[in-house]
């Protein structure tokens, strides 16, 4: 008695021309599908533009300065949400944990630190506020009012995960100037604490 084997590979194996349909499709990565399902479309006069030319032309220690391109700065503002605040409105509340970061367009903004550790400050256009935030669950200690009417870019928590998962180089360049404005903060009132002592 023989054996014979079958030949199946043939049969189940796919066609060079099969081969080369499949491999000529790249699987979609996570980063390139549109997660955002609410995405805002950016206008001709995109709020995020007029923030960073304010930014470039701003002193403060706490002017926020992506190296975004301007495309960059549409697709970070489709993120965030335009809001107009009138004159006396409470921004952010000392020992509540806002998960929420403000980018100022227009306007003026006053912040005082709970325990009036820190000298106020008053926030000008180009300038962020919440910036611990990214970096902390904690409760804020900061008290910030809007001192006439403004404008103001906020990104929430829930926007900041989307932006990260649609357009990671964006969300780094966004940590990597949100922790320097933290740390000029810091040597600013390093510096403060240092005179005091001398």
């Amino acid at each position: 008695m023989f054996h014979t084997p079958i030949e199946t590979r043939f049969a189940t194996t796919p066609s060079a021309g099969q081969l080369l349909a499949f491999v000529g499709k790249p699987l979609p990565f996570p980063a390139a599908m549109d997660l955002c399902q609410e995405r805002v479309q950016a206008t001709e006069d995109c709020a995020a533009l007029r923030f960073a030319a304010e930014a470039r032309r701003s002193t403060s220690r706490r002017a926020f300065r992506p190296s975004f391109t301007t495309a960059d700065w549409r697709t970070f503002s489709s993120f965030c949400v335009v809001r107009r605040l009138p004159a006396g409105y409470r921004v952010l509340i000392p020992g509540r944990a806002e998960r929420a970061l403000g980018f100022v367009v227009e306007g003026s903004l006053w912040q005082e630190a709970a325990g009036a550790a820190n000298p106020p400050k008053l926030l000008l256009p180009g300038t962020m506020l919440g910036e611990d935030a990214l970096f902390s669950d904690g409760p804020g200690e900061f008290d910030v009012r809007t001192l006439e009417d403004s404008l103001v870019l906020e990104l929430s928590l829930p926007r900041q995960k989307e932006l990260t998962a649609c357009c990671p180089a964006i969300a780094f360049e966004l940590l990597r100037a949100a922790g320097a404005v933290i740390a000029a903060r810091n040597r600013a009132s390093g510096l403060r604490d240092e005179i005091a002592t001398n």
